[in-house]
């Protein structure tokens, strides 16, 4: 049964007389208790799947400049639309030393992007010499994926050192680079990106964050003169000190080209900032996706659409832009979901080392409060650095977990042993009684990988209705972490794939509640998030002691409402606006 609504947009936002201060009134530290028994499990597979492609990302053992230590991401999409989810690698480069003295650093060009392609199994097969541009050759950064151009393929947007890359899909998982044709490529140090609809005309914009202005002749003299110490290492200099480059933000005008609207749009307005992760979102829920990034070193960003395409910058009145002790933090990674379950969206930023994880507790009506110091995070998380996140329900019980992934930027950190390493685990969390509790222990059983991780894309690799996890690694293979959790008789899972007509085919933006075993979730379709990486837009959902779900309700992109009843759990369903969902099948 399919049932249609219209629904009115509001603005809380606008009737706010007050707003939550971060960590005003909060909770004590609770006590670390380490790592604890947890309920899902995940073995890293990348090599057995034949995920081998090596990153490459400046020197390995001697990193004298920022832009060898930040990495790269990495997307899990449907390049070929037969429903299994393919891998995309963004590489970098190497850098080569000057021949003469007062010359520049050049790059090397000795790294490729690699695009894998699963068999069907969660295999994945190295297709990156006949997939046209898709082995790009540049300093690359991240990846956002999405439809830009409404043809129903996905397509790539890669984020450089440099000039940025759009990559067309033709269709059949080829790519060609249009970015000259859709205008929409600058020669700034670009990090994370988000596709997202900003303007409600039904069509795909795009945010891209940059970094600093980095010169790479200028930072050996940084270095030797150990102008930037680190816990009395030497580090190469930045962010601190060095000219943030100002984000761009491009309008999709609907005809496969962009143009600059950072200006017209709010965005210009505001200081710039060393920006990394990023994720669209309806903080008020409002009906209009606004758009939070973390800066790293600097007070996040929050900004707040007015409906229109227009944004005012608002993380200081929302209580996001700074930690609940007041300090600015290193964000790295953003991970969103609604964690508490009461179906509106919480977010989580990953830091830097000696510093915790922060996560921001959403009200209902776009005001946070900082609720870091309920969660038992544990001394790792203090020690780590974090990156690539998400949370998802990796073992079907309902609640969300977190994923976190970590790894230092100076490899000379390992000289600190053993309180301080470059190579680090990923860390798993687990819900107990409404706070998260490290379960990385049980979460990883055996002897599990530490490497210098970086971004993180979550999807389901091998079709068994759970999330896996692809990682980037510096200077390294990546990870493949399955999800090996043992079935219950008494959870299983239920996943949709929302799909429309127009410039925005895969409904990016939409906003998924399912109601099943007395409790609901809910999800959004996001073209972004973690760090530097995309994830499925695939929505999955874990339900724990029911078989149907009695009520599933989409909210598409431009507020109208449909409803369907009593749908069985345990499979996946292709949902097309105006239609009711029909069991998903190939072809």
């Amino acid at each position: 049964m399919l049932l249609v609504t219209i629904v009115r947009r509001w603005h809380p936002f606008a009737l706010m007389g007050v707003f939550a201060l971060a960590g005003c009134g909060d909770e004590t530290a609770a006590p670390a208790p380490g790592a604890s028994a947890g309920s899902f499990q995940f073995r890293d597979e990348a090599a057995a799947r034949g995920v081998l492609a090596i990153n490459h990302c400046g020197a390995v053992l001697e990193k004298r400049y920022a832009l060898e230590e930040i990495g790269q991401g990495c997307a899990l999409f449907d390049k070929d639309s037969d429903g299994d989810l393919d891998l995309y690698l963004v590489d970098g480069c190497g850098l080569v030393p000057p021949v003469k003295p007062g010359s520049d650093w050049t790059i090397d060009n000795s790294g490729r992007c690699t695009l894998y392609e699963n068999d069907g199994t969660g295999r994945f097969v190295d297709v990156t010499d006949r997939a046209g541009d898709a082995g790009l050759r540049c300093f690359g950064a991240g990846v956002t994926v999405a439809d830009y151009d409404g043809d129903g393929d996905l397509d790539l947007f890669v984020t450089c050192f440099g000039s940025d890359r759009l990559l067309q899909n033709d269709g059949a998982g080829s790519f060609r680079d249009v970015t000259a044709k859709a205008g929409v490529g600058d020669d700034l140090w670009s990090t994370g990106a988000a596709f997202f609809d900003a303007d409600g005309d039904g069509d795909l914009d795009l945010y891209v964050c940059n970094y600093f202005a980095m010169t790479i002749a200028r930072d050996p003299d940084c270095w030797n003169k150990v102008d930037c110490p680190y816990f009395e290492l030497k580090a190469a200099c930045g962010p601190k000190g060095m000219v943030a480059e100002p984000d761009r933000y491009w309008v999709n005008q609907g005809d496969g080209t962009f143009r600059d609207g950072t200006e017209a749009a709010g965005f210009a307005a505001v200081e710039a900032r060393y920006a990394l992760g990023i994720v669209a979102l309806d903080v008020e829920g409002d009906g209009d996706q606004d758009l939070f990034v973390a800066n790293d070193s600097r007070a996040n960003y929050l900004f707040v659409n007015d409906g229109t395409g227009h944004f005012i910058e608002e993380a200081d009145l929302a209580g996001v832009a700074l930690s609940a002790s007041g300090l600015q933090q290193a964000g790295m990674g953003v991970a969103v979901g609604d964690y508490d379950g009461d179906l509106d969206l919480d977010l989580l930023t990953t830091n830097f080392s000696h510093d915790d994880n922060t996560l921001y507790q959403n009200d209902g009506h776009g005001s946070f409060l900082d609720v870091t110091a309920r969660h038992a995070w544990g001394t790792e998380t203090w020690l780590a650095l974090g990156w690539g996140t998400a949370f998802a329900d990796f073992d079907s019980d309902g609640d969300l977990e977190l994923f976190v992934a970590n790894g230092h930027v100076y490899p000379g950190a390992d000289q600190r042993a053993p309180e301080l390493t470059y190579r680090q685990l990923c860390r798993a969390y687990e819900q107990d009684a409404g706070r998260f509790r490290d379960v990385t222990a049980a979460a990883f059983p055996g002897t599990p990988p530490r490497k210098s991780f970086r971004g993180a894309a979550f999807g389901d690799v091998d079709g068994d209705g759970d999330v896996d996890v692809a990682v980037m690694a510096q200077n390294e293979a990546p990870s493949l972490f399955i999800n090996s959790t043992p079935t219950r008789a008494d959870r299983a899972a239920i996943a949709f794939d929302l799909l429309q007509q127009g410039g925005n085919f895969h409904a990016i933006g939409a906003r998924l509640v399912v109601e099943a075993g007395g409790k609901s979730q809910v999800r959004c379709v996001q073209a972004c998030g973690s760090f530097q990486s995309s994830n499925e837009l695939t929505l999955r959902f874990g339900i724990a002691g029911a078989t149907r779900v009695a009520k599933a309700t989409v909210t598409w992109p431009d507020g109208v409402t449909e409803t369907a009843l009593d749908l069985p759990v345990g499979g996946r369903w292709r949902w097309r606006r105006g239609s009711a969902p029909s069991a998903w099948s190939r072809g």
